[in-house]
């Protein structure tokens, strides 16, 4: 029976030798403040959090005021971001494959470092290699003219070149997507009640809600009409992505715009939801799925979220 004084360093002090105990404690610590340091990240990939993070670490665990990070494809450097001044020669280079043809290269002065700190710097950017190049597949994403031009959000074709590029990172990096497909419940009473001008606002109303539901770092697209996706991106569970869905839908239900005659107008929606890679590794048939399970929904009375069976076909109601 054990102890219920005893910890796990109590047992790391029974198994390791005293002469290398301290150094065991040493990484273990380490290697909790780059997992501290990594899920912080994933929670936010947009660039000025994600680079203020680094920086700050950098600095605190460190001592480091100089360095670049440099994002090379097919030969073409571009900077992705700078600290301090640019120092003639770096002493620390960390290269790193991360996809075909692309390689992230980040470059410190490491003339203050010890080797023990080198050791920690590599095991950082291992782990932190992959998410600074998501952001900057993000980033450049989001630069695309392709975006729909009333809500601002991202458009199809947009979308469709978007997953491109992630769907084969995320293979890689063995990703999940979480896939919600969005309808306003009868959205063509608004028009016809209210007019196309009272419609167009209220589309931007809700597109505008959907994006502060979101991470920086998820994808929000309008497909059309008063249909939107939303791409849940390196989502840890299933279940995560239901509460995240039921969120949406009860943060839609309770905004409203005032109509011409000062009422609250509001509107309830109805989600589909599809899992990527567990429904299919093919991102458009994940996307068809949360599609049929969006008609379920509307077949049951709207204002719901259904979760796509890839087992049997057939539709389960969640919440």
């Amino acid at each position: 029976m054990v102890d219920n004084e005893l910890t796990l360093l109590d047992r790391l002090n029974e198994i390791v030798d005293a002469v290398h105990i301290l150094e065991v404690k040493k990484i273990i610590t380490t290697l909790s403040k780059i997992n501290k340091l990594k899920s912080s990240i994933e929670a936010d990939l947009s660039s000025d959090v994600l680079y203020e993070k680094i920086s700050k670490e950098l600095k605190v665990e460190f001592n480091i005021e100089n360095f670049k990070i440099i994002h090379i494809h097919d030969g073409y450097e571009s900077l992705l971001h700078k600290e301090g001044i640019d120092i003639i020669k770096y002493g620390y280079i960390f290269k790193n494959t991360v996809a075909n043809n692309n390689q992230i290269n980040i470059f410190i002065d490491d003339r203050n470092l010890t080797n023990y700190q080198i050791l920690c710097l590599n095991t950082y950017f291992k782990e932190l290699v992959h998410l600074l190049y998501i952001e900057f597949v993000l980033d450049d994403l989001q630069k695309s003219t392709n975006v729909d031009p009333l809500t601002g959000l991202q458009n199809r074709i947009s979308f469709n070149l978007e997953m491109k590029t992630l769907v084969p990172l995320a293979v890689r990096e063995k990703m999940k997507f979480g896939v919600l497909l969005i309808n306003i419940d009868r959205f063509r009473a608004v028009n016809d009640e209210h007019g196309d001008e009272f419609g167009d606002e209220f589309l931007k109303l809700y597109a505008k809600t959907i994006k502060e539901s979101i991470r920086t770092s998820d994808i929000a697209v309008r497909f059309g009409g008063g249909e939107f996706l939303v791409l849940l991106i390196h989502v840890e569970s299933e279940e995560i992505t239901l509460k995240i869905a039921e969120k949406i839908k009860n943060k839609l239900a309770d905004t409203y715009l005032l109509s011409p005659n000062n009422d609250k107008f509001r509107k309830t929606v109805s989600i589909g939801v599809s899992m990527f890679p567990e429904d299919s590794n093919d991102i458009n048939d994940v996307v068809k799925y949360s599609d049929m399970a969006l008609n379920d929904a509307q077949d049951k009375g709207r204002n719901t979220v259904l979760r796509y069976n890839n087992k049997d076909s057939e539709q389960i109601e969640f919440f």
